[in-house]
């Protein structure tokens, strides 16, 4: 651990359905009146993201940020299986955690930091919430039907020289991947997913970081005409919730030091 944080587990939320979350606190009294909320991925993207996001944290407390990383309703350490997520569950998930943040640190500020479907929930709860200082969308999920198809691809990608599994059941609309098994609802909820389509305010700062390749520029139309202060970058970087050919695990540095040098630079 960082010299320069503190980092202690809890749960909180709902007796029936507690969440687990890890709150950095800096170390020293740090000059910004906002706390920092990390949306992390879900299934294999998760575990790919896990040491960076965790590396983002540290790096925010060295800044100065209060931290609070979380894991949503039957994912990681929170209670719950997995099959019983759902995006209205997760997005409910994000605004408790805004609100636990608001009560640990005292800050009248909140950023959201969403990565990949974490920047699609980020974006949902920021819109409900409208009161947020910032939030920084990295690689988000915009369109579910995409992401569906992503999965599928990159599953059958990976099996293509491996024997195919037999689990023994099939289920329309299930998809597996990379040991993850999503359920037909939770396929159902991400379908219905096109945050292209109705955008809306989200905070008085909006950083778009894609990494990806993917040009949004209608989402670009749909967000500059909010009033929000809103910056696309392209960095020279990895899409790190990608699996790799030897299975380790990016960390892209200059990324990670970009996001905090935006964030502090919102709140000067």
């Amino acid at each position: 651990m960082n010299l320069a944080e503190r980092v202690e587990p809890f749960y909180f939320g709902k007796p029936d359905r507690l969440l687990f979350g890890c709150y950095h606190e800096p170390a020293f009294d740090g000059r910004f009146r906002c706390a920092v909320v990390i949306c992390q991925p879900v299934g294999h993207e998760y575990i790919n993201c896990h040491r960076a996001l965790r590396q983002l944290a540290t790096r925010l407390c060295d800044a100065g940020f209060p931290v609070l990383r979380f894991d949503y309703y039957g994912c990681g350490d929170s209670a719950g299986q997995s099959e019983e997520g759902s995006i209205a569950q997760w997005r409910e998930d994000t605004m408790t955690a805004v609100s636990v943040a608001r009560q640990r640190t005292g800050a009248p500020q909140i950023c959201l930091l969403g990565l990949r479907l974490g920047g699609a929930l980020a974006m949902m709860a920021a819109a409900e919430q409208g009161d947020l200082e910032s939030i920084v969308l990295w690689d988000p999920v915009l369109n579910g039907r995409r992401y569906l198809e992503g999965l599928r691809c990159l599953q059958k990608e990976a099996l293509r020289f491996r024997r195919k599994p037999n689990y023994g059941w099939k289920f329309a609309r299930t998809i597996e991947a990379f040991g993850f098994i999503w359920p037909p609802s939770l396929c159902a909820d991400l379908e219905g997913i096109d945050l292209q389509a109705n955008a809306r305010k989200l905070a008085k700062n909006v950083l778009v970081v894609q990494t990806d390749g993917q040009a949004n520029e209608e989402l670009s139309d749909q967000l500059q005409p909010t009033d929000a202060c809103v910056e696309f970058q392209r960095p020279e970087a990895p899409p790190i919730w990608l699996p790799t050919a030897d299975g380790g695990l990016l960390v892209p540095g200059r990324l990670l030091q970009g996001l905090v040098s935006w964030i502090s630079r919102t709140q000067t």
